[in-house]
């Protein structure tokens, strides 16, 4: 038996129930399996699904030669480490590199500009906890289509993303994205379009975001056994427990706002507290590939397309080879949000194939949206193919009457009329997959598993506000109280590096870190 077979009784209720001894002996059953396999970044297990075995042999090379398909004849190449770069240092040779990641975008001559960062933590200008391309939100503020690279050594003569670790993760108090980048041409502008490449950088919240202290035996903290913190704390909430972190805002973990090609691979984003990827894209191509999202609110990823209707069929958007899991719902009471990935509008192919998505509060994919234009919705091609799913609360979403949603699960995907052409072999993990289940941290995923959502009403007829209410026909007042077992705890970024090569052809792959040159 599959493990989406195991979870089909799986929801989120709002009263003690039967979820956690289910959680566990679904948690039981995958561990037991995957004893004796090797856990660990650089492990491979094969495919055990016949109907998709084809389509992943061939897809997993294409996905790792993409990676580097990148800079050749560069006209301008930049160097860049926090540790041993200068603050003086014009970034032109690897011995005399940069020390700011801010300082080398904002210093880039030319379009098509390279800048190959090393190992270690970057935070912009003076530590400020933020990197800018262009003014997110300023359509006078072009940006410029830089192309940056991570996972270089200090000496920039090996590259492994896995190992020489280049981050964004603020530690201080910060209320902005982690990254934005913007890139347009001017107005009127009929050369050449731009393009970019992100590749090869951690994205963390964790560090900054402000959660409950772990307290397994306090229940307002939301903190299963052998997680590093208690639950998320949303913007404006102050329960009265101790507390870890500094802030909470609302802030993306990378802001796109592009036009022309943009490939966003081999990168992380984990414990994102709004999004890990979003924004939007004008005429042209977005790619992204190879990455891993664990532990992000609202959406792991969610791109629209920003031109007029028209144009929408030179839009397109590929999102594939990905691994999404424990995506968070906006409030701790679960009421909206919670998604994986999202078919937006605005774009007219959107390709999302040969991604892994687990344990998302609310879906794994959602397609709810549709053009105000008949004609240009009619155009859409939304193809949703070669997916694995497991212990998501719906596979995919869809739109139903009268607002209400329609939830499939991904064996009947191929019944959904709003998703195609392309919408074969979308079909649950094998439970053969152990390495990869291995490679999941066990005490969040238990957490997950185990969820509990419990809540305490208290009404008191006889107090001075009711009692008033009653004689002037007021309604009654009482409160509630919702405790989650566990909602958007901080995850272990460091374990989300695992994730990458543990399923042959799906989700995120290891990176072939290839040297650009």
């Amino acid at each position: 038996m599959t493990v989406s077979a195991l979870m089909l009784c799986f929801s989120f209720g709002f009263s003690v129930s039967s979820h956690a001894q289910f959680g566990k002996n679904l948690l039981n059953s995958v561990k037991s399996a995957a004893k004796n396999s090797v856990s660990g970044n650089n492990s491979s297990s094969s495919s055990s699904s016949s109907s998709s075995s084809s389509a992943s042999s061939s897809s997993s090379s294409s996905v790792l030669s993409s990676s580097s398909s990148a800079v050749s004849g560069a006209k301008e190449v930049l160097y860049v480490s926090v540790t041993t770069g200068g603050a003086r240092n014009d970034g032109k040779s690897p011995d005399k590199p940069m020390k700011d990641l801010q300082k080398a975008i904002d210093a880039a001559g030319t379009d098509g500009t390279v800048i190959l960062v090393a190992e270690g933590n970057y935070l912009g200008n003076l530590d400020r906890g933020y990197i800018e391309n262009g003014i997110f939100g300023n359509a006078s503020s072009l940006g410029k289509y830089v192309s940056i690279y991570g996972g270089y050594s200090t000496d920039f003569k090996s590259r492994d993303v896995l190992k020489y670790i280049t981050k964004i993760q603020p530690t201080q108090p910060n209320a902005n994205h982690l990254m934005t980048y913007r890139a347009h041409r001017a107005y009127g502008y009929t050369g050449p379009k731009g393009s970019a490449v992100i590749d090869g950088l951690v994205f963390d919240y964790g560090e900054n975001n402000l959660y409950c202290a772990a307290n397994p035996k306090d229940d307002r903290t939301g903190t299963p056994e052998g997680c590093l913190t208690g639950r998320y704390l949303a913007l404006g909430e102050s329960p009265a427990v101790a507390k870890v972190g500094n802030d909470n805002g609302n802030d993306y973990a990378l802001a796109i706002d592009v036009e022309g090609d943009l490939r966003i691979s081999n990168c992380v984003f984990v414990n994102c507290r709004d999004y890990g990827i979003q924004g939007g894209i004008g005429i042209g191509h977005v790619e992204v590939c190879n990455n891993v999202f664990v532990a992000c609110r609202f959406a792991a990823c969610q791109i629209e397309g920003r031109v007029a209707t028209q144009n929408i069929e030179k839009v397109s958007f590929d999102f594939h080879h990905n691994t999404v899991l424990f995506t968070w719902t906006r409030t701790k009471e679960f009421e909206d949000m919670g998604q994986g990935f999202r078919f937006m509008n605005g774009i007219r192919t959107i390709d999302c194939h040969h991604n892994i998505f687990g344990c998302n509060s609310h879906c794994a994919v959602e397609r709810c949206r549709f053009e105000s234009d008949k004609n240009a919705e009619a155009k859409k091609v939304s193809n949703l193919h070669d997916n694995y799913f497991f212990a998501n609360k719906a596979d995919l979403e869809l739109a139903g009457t009268g607002g209400s949603a329609i939830f499939v699960s991904a064996s009947r995907i191929e019944e959904a009329e709003q998703i195609g052409p392309k919408y074969e072999n979308n079909v649950e993990l094998p439970n053969t997959e152990k390495a990869f289940m291995n490679a999941i941290d066990e005490a969040y995923l238990k957490g997950f598993l185990g969820l509990k959502i419990m809540s305490s009403q208290s009404y008191d007829a006889n107090s001075a506000a009711n009692q008033f209410n009653r004689a002037f026909g007021f309604n009654q007042q009482g409160t509630e109280t919702i405790r989650p077992s566990m909602y958007c705890n901080k995850y272990p970024w460091e374990k989300s590096l695992k994730l990458f090569g543990t399923v042959k052809g799906y989700g995120a792959q290891l990176p072939d870190n290839k040297m650009v040159k």
